[in-house]
């Protein structure tokens, strides 16, 4: 998965940015160390392990995997993605990740699903390089009230806006979707997400 994951990689940077990076040059793996570490050939990781491109900061991306799933998001500015199918958690792992008032909003709602709000955070865990820590777990998200969609915003069909969070004094957005295949997927930016394009690629052979 983390190979394919390269690959949309290499596939996103050329049909979006038109830029040249085969997968092999993309691969990133080893201790963040620094601000700099140098991992590969073009990426570098910030020091909690967030990968970005030595030539190219600007371009912001994020990858996320799951079974079935393969995602890459683009963005002008920091993005955060992540996916899976809908699940449950023990009641352990709630009281440790969940606030109490999504605790209360799950235990309630007979659509929503643990995915929903875990997505959402480690979305948000993506965005801003941290990590999952017990900050992240403190954060939060409100899924049963939907912000409304940014004047000339483009939204695919099956995705629609979520109410903004704030964290460490920023404000972050963030916007959900269903795959017709029954995933969920939550993108977390640090601007208002007013538009959304997925393009489908199809696997190449190396």
């Amino acid at each position: 998965m983390h190979r394919l994951g390269l690959e949309l990689l290499s596939q996103g940077l050329r049909q979006i940015h038109g830029l040249s990076y085969p997968s092999q040059a993309l691969e990133y793996r080893g201790n963040p160390g620094a601000l700099t570490y140098p991992c590969s050939r073009s990426i570098l990781l910030g020091p909690h392990g967030k990968p970005y491109l030595k030539d190219h900061p600007r371009i912001h991306f994020s990858l996320t995997n799951c079974p079935g799933l393969v995602a890459c998001a683009f963005s002008d500015s920091e993005i955060g993605i992540d996916a899976e199918m809908p699940r449950g958690a023990s009641p352990a792992l709630l009281s440790r990740v969940l606030t109490e008032e999504e605790a209360k909003m799950l235990a309630s709602s007979d659509h929503l699903s643990f995915s929903h709000l875990w997505t959402c955070k480690e979305a948000l865990a993506k965005c801003t390089g941290l990590g999952l820590n017990s900050d992240i777990y403190r954060v939060g998200f409100r899924l049963s009230a939907a912000a409304a969609i940014p004047p000339a915003a483009k939204y695919p069909p099956l995705f629609y806006p979520l109410l903004p969070v704030r964290f460490q004094r920023k404000d972050y957005y963030l916007a959900q979707g269903h795959l017709p295949d029954g995933h969920i997927i939550s993108l977390c930016s640090a601007k208002v997400i007013d538009s959304i394009k997925i393009l489908p690629v199809q696997q190449t052979r190396q």
